[in-house]
């Protein structure tokens, strides 16, 4: 009953991605999680319609039997995206990233295993419908994500390509007049099939796999090149079983340090 609940309200909420941050990768079952990022995003025309957004990003996380969620080093996210809006509602996005995710033993012992690490490369793209409502941005967005992974030495894992689909939506509301202050919230549903060398090679049905709710609260200062965000994320994962993860979140945007286009113009589109 509680998965059917899960599915509606995600259901009902992807039919609104936010602006101003960088949202947490999914780091598997664990109790709590942390993240931290810095990204830059650069326009790359006078009519700033193309922007190139690069980010560095660390994940943590406190384990099974822990809640202090900087404990163990989780991943390192190297990410690069480029953004065109085509239209007033529409614009579109291709990003190619890597990965490199510890791995820790079962929750008793829960000690790094071996391979200590597997490493992932990620391309994919994303379709963003986008509507304003006085200080209220939604934006819909489609994401198509292929996923092979690797690992310590490149070598192909047992589970080595997936195919995932994510539906999310967005809604940013500006709190002030001078839009220095904004929340965000966000809810997306991923689904996805893997292909697994082990018994046989075979892709797995395509099925749900989890959701992610984001609430950030962004600072956007008027004479400062940066914005802050700050915020949480809860993950369920799975369908029957349902993990509850908690993550706090905290990432810095760097806009347009290699060319001064006015920053009234230029609005974040990640």
């Amino acid at each position: 009953m509680r998965s059917y609940i899960i599915y509606a309200f995600v259901f009902l909420l992807t039919v609104c991605a936010a602006h101003a941050q960088i949202s947490p990768p999914g780091l598997g079952e664990t109790n709590t999680a942390s993240w931290l990022a810095f990204g830059v995003r650069q326009s790359l025309d006078s009519a700033n319609k193309i922007q190139s957004f690069s980010y560095v990003g660390l994940g943590r996380i406190s384990g099974p039997q822990s809640n202090n969620p900087l404990k163990y080093q989780e991943i390192f996210v190297l990410n690069q995206e480029f953004y065109h809006r085509f239209h007033k509602h529409w614009h579109y996005s291709l990003a190619l990233s890597y990965r490199n995710q510890d791995e820790y033993g079962d929750e008793k012992s829960f000690n790094t295993i071996s391979p200590m690490h597997k490493q992932e490369i990620r391309a994919y793209g994303r379709f963003m419908y986008e509507l304003k409502v006085r200080n209220v941005k939604l934006v819909a967005t489609y994401r198509q994500e292929f996923r092979s992974f690797f690992n310590p030495d490149f070598q192909p894992e047992d589970n080595r390509y997936q195919l995932r689909s994510r539906f999310r939506l967005q809604a940013a509301i500006t709190l002030d007049k001078n839009k220095v202050h904004r929340f965000t919230a966000s809810a997306e549903a991923l689904f996805s099939s893997t292909q697994s060398t082990t018994p046989s090679t075979d892709w797995s049905t395509f099925a749900y796999k989890e959701a992610r709710f984001c609430f950030y609260y962004s600072i956007d200062p008027k004479n400062s090149s940066f914005i802050y965000s700050i915020g949480y994320m809860n993950n369920l994962i799975g369908r029957e079983d349902i993990k509850d993860v908690s993550y706090i979140a905290l990432d810095v945007i760097w806009e347009n340090p290699f060319k001064a286009f006015k920053r009234e113009v230029l609005k974040p589109i990640e």
